[in-house]
């Protein structure tokens, strides 16, 4: 079975190739670059895997991710950026619980991206 993933990225064009990827290894993708049209989208249960760009407008990565879980908290979320420095510095603060197999630094070569996902995926 197709895993289900969401991903929300506002750079169009990494965007559209994150879910040209991931559609051509198998996952079924709804992808946003929107972050407000992500959350308002968003149904509890739906996905297996979520992906956030954090640094994004109106509503950062983190901050969506605190949404998400209030309205599904057993979704499981993934980070993507290119600031690993940025990363730490919230997660840290903000989310020392987060699993640091959850983020994924830009630029991800794309049979990396899919192993990475697979593992994350297949974990408990």
């Amino acid at each position: 079975m197709n895993k289900r993933v969401l991903l929300v990225d506002d750079e169009p064009d990494l965007n559209l190739t994150l879910k040209l990827t991931l559609e051509e290894n198998g996952f079924r993708v709804d992808s946003f670059t929107d972050p407000l049209s992500a959350l308002e989208n968003f149904k509890a249960n739906l996905y297996d895997l979520i992906i956030l760009d954090i640094q994004m407008p109106d509503i950062n990565g983190f901050e969506l991710y605190r949404q998400i879980k209030k309205i599904d908290d057993k979704a499981k979320v993934c980070f993507l950026t290119a600031s690993e420095m940025y990363y730490e510095e919230f997660r840290k603060e903000l989310f020392p619980a987060l699993d640091n197999n959850c983020y994924i630094q830009k630029p991800i070569e794309n049979k990396m991206l899919i192993r990475r996902l697979n593992r994350i995926l297949s974990a408990k």
